[in-house]
């Protein structure tokens, strides 16, 4: 019992019964929800018993109530009885930081600090924890810097600082104290891995991978070692040094679902089929991470052509993020067999978690039919969607971009004014437009302008720079259009783009350019019918 409260005399027995009598009120008050009267005759009864745990439970009822004068004002109550309190420090420290008084916050740590029973990391932990409350970190690092000021040395402090400031996305104050753990303590593997934390996060990769090859040297059978240090070499783009280190947590750990997963995926990534499908394997037997092996043995299946062998595994993806990729490649791989009912009633009868899911499986269904060139059927599917959900602006531009190959244009241009009434800046809507415009040589000066604004909501879109150089050379700007449709090419190398830009460079008479881009499309897409009817414009 603290000396404070033990040092209080004994309430007399009228002082006592009224005592009972207001806690009876309080629990009343707290069981209607009348949390502002309860937190009031907690902290009153608390105050007049000296009793720490009546002081805590007026603290919560004003937390309940949102009240946090009333906590405080309970929190200061439950100090003055148990001053030695690291739980009274730490939640006044809390309080007075979600009320915005920084200074009577840093006051408190300040008499945190002088507790010599605070001084266990889960004490500094649990601290940041509680300061951690939807506050801006500039408000929170102005509180929590009191800790290095006062305890510069502590490597308890200094562990919990840097955590923080890693959490949150500030490296550059994780930086020194992070520095400073390594100096104190260069031994201790919490040390090392969270100043190679810091090193990794702040693009220093050279001195983490130092950091830790030096200290696996000593200690080679350190897992959380090899895998920062994996985390290392990928973030280097080191593909086979960071498989090594998977590998090596493998030799010590054969159970790491996670270093097996990543061993085979970078396996794979490297051109070793053989050796990431015996890790899939592995993986998929044991069950832990079942439906993402699966899942990307139906990727390596499906990339060596063995369709058979990637349907069966992708049908044995029943959960996860990978769960609906998985039925979207068993539809498409479906109908690339010819059996695109199947795969459309696959994706029809397949179960929905989210209104996101459900989207995706009928857009999914769309392409599909779009593909066979069922317009009808996948218009219809469209509408009906659009039923349960007419402003939904996915539906909308797929709609949009079905009536333009139905040529029906008036009605795409209905869809999308609806999108750019719903999203007046909506970048996809807006090229969509100003592009098939462009493309039927009509209104070209609207074109442009839609264009335009495309362009200033997502700048470096190659799809739109596309666009920009189509209307251009539309219009006759061929210089333009040629810089246009260069930047373009840079980040999308598909066939139209390569048309456009040999038409341009046509009409430039650079006949010759013409034919070189046209040839190095042809090289990535031998048979798109656009490269295939330009080739015949330009060959002599």
């Amino acid at each position: 019992m603290p000396a404070t409260a033990a040092a209080t005399p004994p309430l007399r027995d009228e002082a006592r019964t009224e005592a009972v009598f207001t806690l009876l009120l309080a629990d009343a008050a707290a069981q209607r929800g009348d949390y502002a009267q309860a937190a009031a005759k907690y902290t009153a009864v608390a105050q007049q018993a000296a009793d720490p745990g009546l002081a805590r439970r007026a603290v919560q009822a004003a937390l309940y109530g949102q009240d946090l004068p009333a906590a405080i004002a309970a929190a200061e109550v439950w100090q003055r009885i148990e001053p030695q309190s690291v739980d009274a420090a730490q939640l006044l420290t809390a309080l007075e930081l979600q009320r915005g008084n920084a200074d009577a916050a840093r006051e408190q740590l300040r008499r945190l600090l002088t507790l010599k029973n605070f001084q266990s990391r889960q004490d500094y932990l649990n601290l940041v924890r509680l300061l951690n409350q939807n506050v801006p970190p500039d408000t929170l690092f102005g509180v929590l810097d009191t800790l290095l000021e006062l305890r510069p040395d502590d490597p308890q402090a200094l562990f919990a600082y840097t955590v923080a400031a890693t959490g949150l996305g500030q490296i550059e104050r994780a930086d020194k104290p992070s520095a400073r753990l390594l100096e104190l303590q260069p031994r201790a593997d919490e040390a090392v891995l969270l100043r190679a934390q810091v090193l990794l996060q702040s693009g220093r990769l050279a001195q983490a991978g130092e950091l830790l090859g030096e200290f696996l040297r000593s200690h080679p059978r350190h897992t959380q070692a090899h895998l920062m240090l994996a985390r290392v070499r990928l973030e280097a783009k080191d593909y086979a040094a960071a498989r090594r280190e998977f590998e090596t947590v493998l030799r010590y750990e054969p159970g790491n679902a996670d270093a097996r997963l990543a061993a085979a995926l970078l396996a794979g990534q490297l051109g070793d089929r053989r050796t990431a499908r015996a890790q899939l394997l592995k993986l998929a037997a044991d069950g832990k991470q079942a439906d993402q092996a699966n899942f990307y043995l139906g990727k390596l299946a499906e990339d060596a052509g063995d369709t058979r062998q990637a349907l069966a595994h992708y049908a044995r993806v029943h959960d996860g993020e990978h769960r609906i990729e998985a039925l979207l490649r068993r539809a498409s791989l479906l109908a690339e067999r010819g059996q695109l009912d199947d795969g459309l009633a696959l994706l029809a009868g397949a179960p929905a978690d989210s209104d996101e899911e459900r989207l995706r499986l009928v857009l999914a269904q769309s392409d599909l039919l779009l593909e066979a060139n069922r317009l009808q059927q996948a218009e219809k599917l469209i509408d009906d969607a659009l039923a349960q959900n007419p402003d939904s602006l996915e539906l909308l531009f797929a709609r949009a971009m079905l009536l333009e190959k139905l040529d029906r244009t008036a009605d795409m241009e209905r869809d999308l004014k609806r999108i750019l009434e719903l999203d007046p800046k909506n970048a996809n809507a807006l090229n969509a437009w100003g592009y098939t415009l462009a493309d039927r040589g009509e209104r070209l000066d609207e074109a442009h302008e839609l264009i335009k604004r495309a362009l200033e909501q997502s700048p470096d879109n190659p799809y739109i720079l596309d666009s920009l150089g189509w209307v251009l050379y539309r219009k006759g700007d061929l210089v333009g259009a040629e810089t246009y449709l260069r930047r373009a090419l840079r980040q999308l190398p598909e066939a139209e783009v390569y048309a456009h830009l040999a038409e341009v460079l046509h009409a430039q008479g650079r006949t010759d350019e013409a034919r070189q881009v046209l040839r190095e499309g042809l090289e990535k897409s031998p048979k798109d019918a656009r490269l295939l009817g330009l080739q015949g414009k330009l060959d002599p």
